[in-house]
């Protein structure tokens, strides 16, 4: 009888606990169904028609909407589109995930073997990390302006680093802010990684007569290869999602222009949501690949 009780005791707490734990989860819950999962279900489904909130019809066409998206008379055409040119900048702009990560690494190396104001570092390294988007934007579009820039003011050479003259430009201005602001962030989940490694490999390699550089490349490097594979893997998929680098620094600029940018110009500017959400169907598709990679490469590498 009275093991009955305990039992009972005891399921009771569960149930009770299983309760509490479901109401913490049933806000975000409720969340991610409202404003996610039923917003991509929509996306699909009107990615297939000529939806037009203003004329308020909707039509189904098929695959029209994805043929749009690649129509073009040649390869070389392709890429001089719209949405080409979008896919293009995109891929350009993924450039900078290995130049910030070797930065990081660099910085975290550093701040790892000096004795003191290591923290003031990480703090001051770390805070483009933690800025809005939109502020960063801001401030580096005030860098790069023409006449009155810093940019200019510091260097005394006025280039049209926002205009349309030249779009490579914008894209190499957009790269410098991506970098400087991807360093925190790597740099803090580096030295992590390398707080992970147990000095011992280093003494054993010194007494073998290997190089501080040596050590790095056939120490440092192999160890921190989860930390990296995460980075890049993160990275792509921030990348892939660039939105304010368009709207808010380069201001529409056809040289800055990614997918993400591309879909809200023909989803809300021009009100074509058919194209506009199948060109965001396909960078779902393409982002769940990556994250599903990602996930095995993760077992492999017991992360």
């Amino acid at each position: 009888m009275k093991n009955n009780v305990i039992i009972y005791g005891n399921k009771k707490k569960s149930y009770k606990e299983s309760l509490i734990a479901f109401l913490f989860i049933l806000i975000p819950l409720i969340g991610f169904l409202v404003f996610t999962a039923i917003s991509m279900v929509y996306s699909v489904y009107f990615s297939f028609t000529d939806y037009n909130p203003i004329r308020e019809t909707t039509k189904w066409v098929w695959f029209d909407n994805y043929i749009k998206l690649f129509e073009a008379d040649s390869f070389l055409d392709f890429w001089q589109g719209e949405f080409g040119n979008a896919i293009l900048n995109t891929i350009i702009f993924l450039v900078t995930i290995p130049i910030g990560m070797f930065i990081g690494l660099l910085l975290a190396t550093y701040l790892k073997k000096i004795a003191h104001g290591s923290k003031i570092l990480r703090l001051i390294y770390y805070l483009p990390a933690v800025t809005s988007a939109v502020a960063i934007n801001v401030i580096w579009r005030y860098v790069f302006q023409m006449d009155y820039g810093f940019l200019y003011m510091l260097t005394g050479v006025n280039l049209p680093w926002l205009g349309t003259s030249n779009p490579w430009l914008i894209k190499f201005a957009i790269m410098i802010k991506n970098i400087w602001g991807a360093i925190g962030g790597t740099m803090l989940l580096y030295l992590a990684g390398l707080n992970s490694i147990s000095d011992s490999y280093y003494e054993a390699a010194s007494i073998d007569g290997a190089s501080t550089a040596r050590q790095f490349f056939k120490i440092t490097v192999p160890l921190i290869k989860p930390t990296s594979f995460y980075l890049i893997i993160t990275g792509i998929i921030g990348g892939l999602q660039s939105y304010a680098d368009s709207q808010v620094f380069a201001q529409g600029n056809p040289g800055a222009r990614t997918i993400v940018y591309y879909i809200w110009q023909y989803g809300i500017d021009k009100s074509k949501y058919g194209l506009a959400s199948a060109a965001s169907t396909l960078l779902a598709i393409v982002i769940m690949i990556i994250t599903i990679i990602q996930f095995k490469k993760t077992k492999i590498l017991d992360i």
